[in-house]
This record gives C-alpha cells, sequence and structure tokens, in this order.
C-alpha cells in the first residue's frame, strides 16, 4: 500500500494486417502508456504512420460536421449507448443524417432574431430610463445633428450645464434631475466642437450613448417595442421547437459518431509511435503488471494468437500511477505538490493521509474551532460538489476572494481535506475541555455526578498547565523521534533495493545517532545517570552516539558529520505542534477575557467587547484554518519526506478516452443501456 502500481516495460510484435485491432484493443483497455521505440528497434523499423490521407480527410471533416451539429441543437437525453465495429459503419451512419441544410437554416434565422431581440431589449430600457422626454423622438432624427441620451452624477451636472452655455446656440438640453444621477437628452448641431464634447465627457465622467432610430413618443414607443419582443419570442420559440424535435430524433447518434470520430483520430495520431516492416509491426510502452494477462488475452481472441507481448529489462523509471485506498486519494494532490513519487519508490500518500489530520486536529484543539471548520468543509463539499446553492453562509464577495485563490475542485479537495482533522480537533477540544477558549466541561460534568473518575476542573488535560504542557512537549518530541526514524528506514530500504550501501550506512549512523541523543536527553530529563565509566546505560548511549557518527562519516563523508545538528532539529521540530496549539488556546483566551471585562461597563463597551469577541474568533479560526495545514505538512515535508523521497515522477498516461455515448469494441459484446444528459 506504500508503493504505485507495479510497472514494466512491454514490447508487443505482431502481424501488420492486426495492427488496427492491436490498436483498438490497447484504446479500450486504456491501461498502456505508449512510448517512442527503442533505439535499436527503431534503426531495423520505418515509422508507424501509414493512414490513408484522404481517408483522414473524411474523418476530419465528418468529425467537425458533428460537432457543428451537435453545437446548434439543443441536448437531448441519450437512452443507449452505440457500438459501432468499423470505421466504414461510422461513415455511414454520419453520412445517414442529413439535416445540415435545415439546421443551417434555422439556426440563421435564430441568430437574427436573437440579435433583433437584443436590440429591442435595448431600446425599451434606454427609452424606459428617457420617458421623461415628452416630444416626438424624430424630432431628435436631424441630419445635420447629433443626439445622445446621457447620464452624469447629480453633483457634476451644473458644471456640465454651466460648459454648455457657452455654447448655447449649437447645443439643445433636456434633463431631469434626482439625487445621485441625472439624465439628460443632448443634441449637438454642425458648429459644436466635437473636442469640446469629448473633453466634456472625460472630465465629467459623462455616459453617452446615440439616441435609437425611432419614431413616436415614449410611451408609445416602449409598447410598441414589447409587442415586437412578444413576437420575436413567440418566433424564437417556434424554431427551438423544431430543433428540438429534430435533436429528439438526431442527437444521440451525432454524440455517438462525434466520441467515435475522436477516438479514431486519437488512434491515427498514436501510430507515430509504432515501427513497421513490410508485414509486423512492433510497439512499446508501460503497462501495469496486474493487466498484461488481460492483454494478452484479448490479443490472442482478436489476432488469432499472432501477437506476441514481451516484458523488456529497463533502466528508465516507470511512469506512476497511484493505488491509494479512496479515502486517501483526496492526500495525493498535496503529495504531487511536492513532487509526484517516481514508480519504483514509495509512496506516501497513505502515511500524509493518516498523519496530516492528527497534526492538523492536534494545532487546533479547540471544539468551538473544530466543529465550525467541520461545517464549513461540509458545505464546500455541498455548494461545489452536489451544487446544492440553497444555502449560503459566505458573503459573496469573500466567495468571489477565495475563488481567486483556488479553484472549486480545489476547494472540495481542501475541504475534505480539513474535515478528519476538525472531528480529531473536536476529540481533543473536549480533552483539554476548549469551547473558543471558554471551559464548559465543567457544566457537562455536573450532571453526570456518579462518574468519579470525571477530572474536577473539566479538562482531562489542560495545554497551559504545568503538568499538561510537559506531557504535550513529550508526547510531541516522540512523535518526531517516531517520524525521523520511519522516515530514516523507509530511506534505508529504498537504499537496499537501489544497490546504494554507503548512503544506506549513512542513514543507518542518523538513525542511531538520533536515538543516542535523544535517550541521553530523556535519562537526564529523569534524573538518570548516564556516565559511561560507571553505568551501562551509558556506555550504550553513548555508543548509539559515536557509532552513528562513524557510520555517517563511512557513509557520506565529512558533509554528514558537519550537519549533525539538523537530526536533533528535525526531532524538536515537532514540538511546534504544542506551540501552535498553545498560540491559539492563548489568544482565545484574551478575547473571551475582553468580551467577559467588557459585560461589566456601560452599553458602548458591551458592543466593543461583542465586536472584539467576533471578530478575534474569526480571526482565529482563519489562523486555525492555515496555520495547523501549512505547519502539518511542513512537518511532513520537510522532517519526513526528506530522509527518503525522492520524487521527480512522471505521471502514468495510458493511451485511451473516457466513452460517454459509445461502447468499447473489444471491452464488450453487446451496447450498454445508460441514461446521460448532455448540457
Amino acid at each position: 500500500m506504500l508503493k504505485p502500481v507495479a510497472m514494466t516495460r512491454m514490447a508487443t510484435i505482431g502481424l501488420r494486417k492486426n495492427k488496427q485491432v492491436i490498436v483498438s484493443i490497447l484504446h479500450d483497455i486504456g491501461a498502456v502508456q505508449l512510448e517512442p521505440l527503442s533505439k535499436d528497434a527503431a534503426a531495423l523499423l520505418s515509422n508507424g504512420r501509414e493512414g490513408d490521407p484522404y481517408g483522414e480527410v473524411i474523418l476530419s471533416d465528418q468529425l467537425l460536421r458533428m460537432r457543428a451539429l451537435k453545437a446548434a441543437l439543443p441536448p437531448s437525453t441519450v437512452e443507449q449507448r452505440h457500438h459501432f465495429k468499423s470505421v466504414d459503419e461510422i461513415l455511414r451512419a454520419a453520412k445517414s443524417i442529413v439535416i445540415d441544410g435545415k439546421v443551417g437554416y434555422l439556426e440563421g434565422q435564430k441568430e437574427d432574431l436573437l440579435t433583433k431581440l437584443k436590440a429591442t431589449e435595448n431600446n425599451i430600457r434606454l427609452v424606459e430610463e428617457f420617458s421623461f422626454f415628452p416630444e416626438d423622438l424624430r424630432i431628435l432624427h436631424l441630419s445635420s445633428s447629433y443626439s445622445y441620451f446621457g447620464r452624469v452624477a447629480s453633483e457634476k451636472f451644473v458644471q456640465f450645464k454651466k460648459t454648455l452655455e457657452e455654447w448655447k446656440n449649437d447645443v439643445i438640453l433636456y434633463s431631469k434631475e434626482d439625487k445621485q444621477v441625472t439624465h439628460f437628452v443632448l443634441v449637438i448641431l454642425p458648429n459644436f466642437p466635437t473636442k469640446v464634447l469629448a473633453s466634456l465627457v472625460q472630465s465629467h465622467g459623462i455616459s453617452l450613448e446615440p439616441v435609437p432610430n425611432l419614431n413616436g413618443k415614449p410611451s408609445s414607443i416602449i409598447q410598441d417595442q414589447k409587442n415586437q419582443k412578444s413576437e420575436i419570442s413567440n418566433k424564437l420559440q417556434s424554431i427551438n421547437e423544431q430543433l428540438l424535435e429534430i435533436s429528439k430524433k438526431y442527437y444521440a447518434t451525432i454524440v455517438s459518431i462525434q466520441e467515435q470520430l475522436e477516438i479514431e483520430n486519437a488512434k491515427v495520431e498514436i501510430t507515430d509511435n509504432f515501427g513497421l516492416s513490410t508485414d509486423t509491426f512492433a510497439l512499446e510502452g508501460w503497462v501495469p503488471k496486474s493487466k498484461l494477462r488481460e492483454i494478452r488475452i484479448l490479443f490472442d481472441r482478436h489476432t488469432s494468437s499472432t501477437t506476441a507481448i514481451y516484458e523488456l529489462k529497463s533502466a528508465e523509471r516507470p511512469p506512476t500511477l497511484l493505488a491509494n485506498p479512496k479515502r486517501f486519494r483526496v492526500f495525493e494532490s498535496f503529495v504531487r505538490f511536492y513532487s509526484m513519487p517516481s514508480g519504483d519508490e514509495f509512496d506516501p500518500t497513505l502515511i500524509f493521509g493518516l498523519l496530516f489530520p492528527v497534526f492538523y486536529g492536534m494545532m487546533l484543539g479547540d471544539v468551538g474551532y473544530g466543529l465550525f471548520i467541520l461545517l464549513v468543509s461540509l458545505w464546500v463539499i455541498r455548494r461545489v460538489e452536489g451544487r446544492k446553492r440553497n444555502l449560503t453562509i459566505m458573503p459573496k464577495p469573500l466567495r468571489n476572494f477565495a475563488k481567486t485563490i483556488v479553484r472549486p475542485s480545489q476547494m472540495v479537495k481542501l475541504a475534505k481535506a480539513m474535515i478528519p482533522g476538525a472531528i480529531i480537533a473536536i476529540i481533543l477540544g473536549f480533552t483539554f475541555n476548549l469551547y473558543f477558549g471558554f471551559h464548559l466541561n465543567g457544566y457537562l460534568f455536573h450532571y453526570a455526578k456518579g462518574l468519579h473518575f470525571l477530572p474536577t476542573n473539566g479538562a482531562f488535560l489542560d495545554p497551559v498547565g504545568t503538568f499538561g504542557l510537559k506531557k504535550l512537549l513529550l508526547f510531541s518530541g516522540y512523535i518526531g523521534l517516531g517520524m525521523v526514524s520511519f522516515g530514516l528506514i523507509l530511506g534505508i530500504l529504498n537504499n537496499l533495493r537501489e544497490g546504494q550501501k554507503r548512503h544506506m550506512i549513512g542513514k543507518v549512523g542518523w538513525l542511531l545517532f538520533g536515538w543516542g541523543i535523544v535517550l541521553i536527553g530523556l535519562a537526564l530529563l529523569h534524573h538518570t545517570h548516564v556516565n559511561p565509566v560507571r553505568h551501562i546505560q551509558g556506555v550504550v548511549y553513548f555508543g548509539l552516539i559515536l557509532g552513528g557518527v562513524g557510520l555517517m562519516f563511512y557513509g557520506e563523508g565529512v558533509r554528514a558529520v558537519m550537519e549533525l545538528p539538523s537530526i536533533i532539529s528535525h526531532i524538536l521540530s515537532y514540538t511546534r505542534i504544542v506551540g501552535i496549539l498553545l498560540a491559539s488556546v492563548i489568544l482565545a483566551d484574551v478575547i473571551d477575557f475582553i468580551f467577559i471585562r467588557s459585560l461589566h461597563h456601560a452599553i458602548p463597551l458591551i458592543v466593543l467587547g461583542v465586536i472584539i469577541f467576533f471578530v478575534g474568533h474569526i480571526f482565529n479560526i482563519i489562523l486555525g484554518v492555515f496555520e495547523p495545514g501549512i505547519q502539518g505538512a511542513r512537518l511532513l515535508y520537510v522532517e519526513f519526506f526528506s530522509k527518503f523521497y525522492h520524487g521527480n515522477g512522471r505521471p502514468f498516461k495510458p493511451f485511451g478516452t473516457r466513452r460517454r455515448f459509445t461502447v468499447e469494441q473489444y471491452n464488450a459484446e453487446t451496447p450498454t443501456k445508460v441514461l446521460t444528459k448532455e448540457g
């Protein structure tokens, strides 16, 4: 479970006449990442592209045609997947659809009507906005003048009007003033300089629109335009109904043909990786070892056992296909953010998924904060993934700001990653007796008088008390020792697999040195004797340290010895878990203290205290989202991954396409009924 899927380099040799069958099988299985032929094989074979150029043009033309028809038709329900047995069958199905002319005619009419509808709606909006003009708009359409509808801030209109009075013989102004915005009708006669108008518009922040070419008074124009809008809408509805009828009959076939044509194009392009001789073809690629048997069976079944598969030895690192339990796949993004694991090394996703929530919950450690983050995370998942928008708990500006930082899909991943950490924070918050900084367990335990094991102060472990703080620091130190040791052990196993004995010995030295320092530190804390002259445990402890230094020097040279303090700093770095917890607890306590003290004063101070309470806790929650997340990931990236993890892997990209409307040619015998809606 700590390794990517085992990969092997596969070579396939078969008869040239079966090449298209093999390509289709590989596509439908979707389990082979095709690679260029190795140099030795490529030198003996020609390039694999041998398609009929005329046939490829026909495929491309029909694909473009199907895409255009799909774009023009309204989406319709697809109730059954299509099963195409050959390219000829696809082309026959495409040529049987002879609706291009009718759809094109209806689409052209629709575009014209939509243009007219938009113009009509704009006319209605403008005339309603400037309906205060009492005359027929016809008088504004003088051949030697320009007429505008305009808007300007009311405080700037006086200065604008005063400037126009200097040109009173060359302008006509009719206005209606409101508190915020003044609307006006402006007629510019030929002698008015256009530069002056442009300067006024820019300096006063004026919005101008040409008066629409309409005749009549505003009230009659509005009614006439509304009648036209209704007439256009009826025509559009009729066209949409005709397109819908065509869609019901042809849409399912069109999208199926389009999908299969896209697949056929992909098959043509991928043959560049093939090698050809007169009668045979060859290909190479990476494939999961577990899929080899299935591929052999399909090749033998559909090529009469004339296609051979070989496993090749390769010094090249295989591509990486991660195989983690479903609930841990969300953490794969965090590992990829650091670096994709190589195909032959340990995959730390499962470890990250188990430990990150623990670190996050320990650093948060409050029932109130944990519950709040849990509810927000569930809301994000419900809103984005579940597409349920009926519940809004976050202001729109804050939502828009969040979208500028991360995409909605990334928000869902973050929310899913924080949920287990929030649950752990709730459990530990109950243990610490922290509810937004308040201590409420005493009130809860008051009703459980018979349970004598419950602590009198409500906290099973007080993080700010002397005893509790010591225990938490010691526990975080043990976590650090365990994580660093585990990372070094994984590094030793990696070195063994790769045959790097000196590096392996160096890591054994790091492990011994770290344990020796920790054991001496614990002995001093417990006032245990460590003098190697008088006590045997001292000999063991110092022996671990000296032996570790010697192994490090042998395995990695002087550089490793110079970095001796780093092993201690990495172990002690895990005590930041307690430091961040204490910072959050103390900040919450200060906020609550100010709030409670303000309740004993005048109303203005009470209001101020309430504001401090809500703003302070919101600020602490924001810190609780980011700081534990960043520091928890850092502890794994820096202090743990650095002991064994190389990364720099490349993702496994198998040849294949996700089908929605068609059936695989070689993975299924009969079409499968589905219910899906495109849109």
